[in-house]
């Protein structure tokens, strides 16, 4: 008679359904940004996204307080903070929204819904009047977890008054001086260059590409070297990976690009 053997679990009635486990997999994104799965507010409204680089000020930005106010342009040419929170309840309006333009390397332009572009004044307000972009229309953004301060061309950062106009007379990056851009463009993602993609790939696999890439297979069979390849384990971490190939691939005699 064969032995019965005891199968370990959970006691379960006759006529007891079998439950189904829930799976505790993360949910990933298609984009790495998606409005339920916020919790940082990196994504506001599911469409307005916090900008932390300086390729993201590019088209249609909104500039968000300290005190989660929008920033307004109004038809006079001064700009204003709004109501406190009022970010996180809607998207912003026509005057809550503002062009953004990189210029040079390291600084940016802001146009207003009135199309002009946002300045410094000789009293130290933000206006915006200005048709074109020239000094006093370029502003050096400094970026920092998710926050933004903006210096003018006066060598002072903008800020929020006590009565609620825009200005830069703020000489040192306070609290009121920090800012939330945020930006309705899509995120760029960087596409791998061809060395970050063979980076990531297994050693064997990518041995075999280069041998399949070079050989010139005279006598129709695939020659990979039966060397070790903890050598490429350790050219690999040493950034020396490529140098590491070819010395393999100058082994094989079938490889018409080594001699």
């Amino acid at each position: 008679m064969a032995e019965y053997v005891a199968k370990p679990g959970k006691l379960r009635l006759k006529g007891e359904k079998k439950k189904k486990k829930k799976s505790h997999k993360r949910k990933h994104e298609s984009d790495g940004e998606e409005a339920g799965d916020d919790v940082d507010g990196e994504v506001l409204h599911g469409q307005w996204r916090r900008v932390r680089d300086l390729v993201d000020v590019k088209g249609s930005i909104c500039v968000v307080s300290c005190t989660g106010a929008y920033i307004a342009a109004q038809d006079d040419g001064f700009f204003v903070e709004g109501v406190p929170g009022e970010s996180e309840k809607r998207e912003p309006n026509e005057a809550e929204e503002f062009l953004g333009y990189t210029v040079g390397e390291v600084k940016v332009a802001l146009k207003s819904g009135y199309g002009k572009y946002l300045c410094t004044s000789t009293s130290g307000e933000v206006v915006g009047r200005s048709d074109a972009i020239g000094s006093r229309e370029m502003w050096e953004p400094i970026f920092q977890d998710g926050l933004t301060a903006l210096e003018g061309s006066n060598r002072r950062f903008m800020t929020v008054s006590d009565s609620g106009k825009l200005m830069a007379s703020a000489e040192k990056v306070a609290d009121d001086a920090k800012f939330t851009l945020r930006t309705s463009k899509a995120k760029f993602k960087k596409a791998k260059t061809e060395v970050e993609q063979e980076y990531g790939k297994k050693l064997s696999s990518l041995e075999l590409e280069y041998v399949n890439r070079y050989q010139s297979y005279q006598d129709h069979h695939v020659k990979v070297t039966d060397k070790s390849r903890e050598e490429l384990r350790q050219a690999r971490g040493s950034g020396k990976l490529h140098e590491s190939l070819l010395d393999r691939r100058e082994k094989m005699k079938s490889d018409r690009y080594c001699k």
